[in-house]
């Protein structure tokens, strides 16, 4: 996965909980997800794992583990992965 922050760090005290967010906490990037059961968390987006416990709202995602550290960032991730027997070629059929 690589990470490449674009247009820096905006410093906002709200709305930085949005689904799709991309925020800094601690010099580390981490993306503010919903699963399919409708529950949000903070994704550790350097190893992959999710950091919190799954919240009904964002309101309580922000408000019990939100940080004075957090800010939203702009940030493109590039995903590159490869299912069990697939091949790591794009132009590979």
């Amino acid at each position: 996965m690589e990470i490449e922050y674009k247009n820096s760090v905006k410093d906002i005290s709200e709305g930085i909980y949005k689904v799709g967010n991309v925020i800094s906490r601690f010099g580390s990037p981490f993306l503010v997800a919903r699963d399919d059961a409708g529950f949000y968390c903070l994704v550790d987006l350097s190893n992959g794992r999710i950091f919190t416990p799954d919240c009904a709202t964002l309101k309580i995602l922000a408000e019990d583990y939100g940080s004075v550290g957090d800010r939203l960032v702009k940030a493109k991730l590039t995903i590159d992965y490869k299912l069990n027997g697939d091949t790591e070629d794009e132009d590979a059929e």
